[in-house]
C-alpha cells in the first residue's frame, strides 16, 4: 500500500511538472515568434511606432510588471484568466526582446539562447534531485537582485558598460540559483499543497511556470549581453 501511494505521488510529480515546463515552454515560444516578427517582417513600422511615439516605448517597458502581479494573483483563483495572462506577458517581452534583438547579431542571440537553456536545463534538474535544503540560497539571491535593480537604475544615468558587464554576471549568478531554489520550492509546494487538493495543481503549475520563465529570460538576457560585450572588443 505504501510503495503503491509513493509510486502515485511520484506520477503525480512528474505530470505536474509536465505541466509547469509545458506552460513555460509555451511562453518563451510565444515571446521568440513576437520577438522574430516585430524585429524582422515589422522592424520598419515598429521602429516608426516606437519613435513617434514615447508613451508606447514606456508601455511597453512597465506593463509587464502589471501582468507579473496578474498572473500571481489570479492563477489559483482563475487559472484560465492566469494563463490568458501569462501569455499576455509573453507578448509583452516578446515586444521589449524585438528592441533588445537589434543590438545584437543572430548568432550571439543564438549561442545566447543553447547555453542559455542549458544552463537552466542543469540547474533545473539539480533543484529537482538534491537533498540540499536550497532556500536559504534562494532568499538571498533574490535580497543581491534588490541590490542589482538599484544599481542598473543607477547605472542607466552613469552609462558605464564595465558596470553592465558586472552586473550581467551577477545578475546570471544569482538566476542559476534562482533557478535551483525555484525547481525544489515547486516541489514541495506540490507535495504539501497540490497532492492534497487545498489548491488547484493547474493554478500552481501556472504560477511555477511564471518564476521559472522570468529565470530563464533573466539567465538568457544576462548570457546574450555577455556575449554582446565580448564580440564588441573584438
Amino acid at each position: 500500500m505504501q510503495e503503491n501511494q509513493t509510486t502515485s505521488r511520484d506520477r503525480g510529480l512528474a505530470l505536474f511538472f509536465n505541466k509547469v515546463y509545458g506552460y513555460m515552454t509555451a511562453g518563451i515560444a510565444v515571446s521568440a515568434v513576437v520577438a522574430y516578427l516585430v524585429s524582422t517582417v515589422f522592424k520598419t513600422q515598429w521602429i516608426n511606432l516606437i519613435a513617434n511615439n514615447r508613451l508606447i516605448f514606456y508601455v511597453i517597458l512597465f506593463i509587464p510588471f502589471i501582468l507579473v502581479w496578474g498572473v500571481s494573483r489570479n492563477s489559483y483563483r482563475n487559472p484560465t484568466g492566469g494563463f490568458l495572462m501569462f501569455m499576455l506577458l509573453s507578448v509583452s517581452y516578446g515586444l521589449q526582446f524585438s528592441l533588445i534583438a537589434m543590438f545584437y547579431s543572430g548568432a550571439n542571440i543564438a549561442a545566447a539562447f543553447v547555453s542559455s537553456a542549458g544552463v537552466f536545463a542543469a540547474m533545473s534538474i539539480y533543484g529537482r534531485v538534491t537533498k540540499n535544503n536550497l532556500s536559504n540560497w534562494g532568499r538571498t539571491a533574490f535580497a543581491f537582485l534588490i541590490g542589482i535593480i538599484i544599481a542598473s537604475l543607477v547605472n542607466m544615468f552613469i552609462h558605464s558598460s564595465v558596470i553592465s558587464y558586472i552586473l550581467s554576471y551577477a545578475t546570471l549568478i544569482i538566476f542559476i540559483i534562482m533557478t535551483a531554489s525555484d525547481n525544489q520550492k515547486l516541489t514541495l509546494m506540490y507535495q504539501r499543497y497540490g497532492s492534497t487538493g487545498q489548491v488547484s495543481v493547474t493554478g500552481l503549475a501556472i504560477q511555477g511556470a511564471l518564476s521559472l520563465y522570468l529565470d530563464f529570460i533573466n539567465i538568457f538576457l544576462s548570457i546574450l549581453e555577455i556575449f554582446g560585450y565580448g564580440s564588441n572588443r573584438n
